[in-house]
C-alpha cells in the first residue's frame, strides 16, 4: 500500500509541477511589459511602428498597454478609456473589443486560479513525499516518464506553431472562445489588435513554449545536482 501511495504521489508531484510551470510561463510572458515594449519597437504595420500606425505617442502606447493588462487581472475593472488618437479624442475600444476582453479576462482569471492551485498542490505533495521519506529515485523516474510524454506533445504543438501559426491561433480561439466570434478583429480599425497584432502573438507563443520546455527539463537536472552535492540522499 505504501508503495502505491508513493507512486501516485510521485505522479501528482510531476503533473502538478508541469501544470504550474506551464501556467507560470504563460502568466509571466503575457504580463511582461518589457516584452510588449520590445515588440512594439520592432513590429511594423504597413511600414509604420505600432504607435505611429495607431496615431498615438510611444508613451501613450505604453500607458494603454499597462491599462489593458491591468484590466485582465482585475475582475472589477472597466475598459472605458478615452485617448487622443490621430488628433481626435475618442473612446479607445469599441463595444465588441470590450466584450471580447471580458472573455479574455475570464480565461486569464481561471488560468491564474489554476496556476496557484497547481503550485499549492505541488508544494504540499512534495512536502508529504519528503516527510514520508519516499524514494527520490522513484520521484525522478516518474517525472521523467511524464516529461517524455509532455515533450512529445509539445514537440507536435511546436511543429504546428512553426509551420502554420494562423491555423493554430484560429483553432486556439475556436476552443476557448466558442460562444462568439468577437475575437475576429479588424487590423484597419480595431486598436486592440493593433496593440497586439498576429506577429506579436506568434512571438509570444514561441517564447512561452521555449521558456516552458527549459523549465521542465531543468527540474530533474536540479534534483540530480542536489544529490551530487549531497544536499539530499
Amino acid at each position: 500500500m505504501s508503495n502505491n501511495r508513493s507512486v501516485i504521489l510521485s505522479y501528482i508531484i510531476s503533473i502538478s509541477f508541469i501544470f504550474a510551470a506551464f501556467l507560470s510561463c504563460v502568466h509571466y510572458c503575457c504580463f511582461d511589459e518589457k516584452f510588449y515594449t520590445n515588440e512594439h519597437n520592432n513590429i511594423l504595420l504597413s511600414g509604420k511602428h505600432i504607435s505611429e500606425y495607431i496615431g498615438i505617442s510611444d508613451e501613450d502606447l505604453k500607458e494603454l498597454t499597462s491599462f489593458t493588462l491591468d484590466y485582465l487581472n482585475d475582475p472589477k475593472a472597466s475598459l472605458d478609456k478615452q485617448m487622443v488618437v490621430k488628433d481626435q479624442l475618442r473612446e479607445v475600444y469599441s463595444d465588441d473589443e470590450k466584450a471580447h476582453m471580458v472573455d479574455v479576462r475570464s480565461l486569464n482569471l481561471a488560468a491564474t486560479y489554476l496556476m496557484y492551485t497547481s503550485i499549492a498542490t505541488f508544494f504540499i505533495s512534495l512536502f508529504i513525499y519528503f516527510y514520508k521519506k519516499y524514494s527520490k529515485t522513484l520521484l525522478v523516474n516518474s517525472y521523467i516518464k511524464v516529461l517524455i510524454f509532455i515533450l512529445a506533445l509539445f514537440a507536435i504543438l511546436g511543429i504546428y506553431v512553426l509551420t502554420d501559426f494562423n491555423s493554430f491561433w484560429n483553432n486556439f480561439h475556436h476552443v476557448f472562445f466558442r460562444s462568439n466570434n468577437l475575437w475576429i478583429l479588424d487590423l484597419r480599425k480595431d486598436i486592440l489588435i493593433m496593440i497586439v497584432p498576429p506577429e506579436f502573438f506568434n512571438h509570444l507563443v514561441k517564447r512561452i513554449l521555449l521558456m516552458f520546455i527549459i523549465a521542465i527539463i531543468l527540474f530533474p537536472i536540479t534534483f540530480k545536482v542536489l544529490r551530487k552535492l549531497k544536499i539530499y540522499d
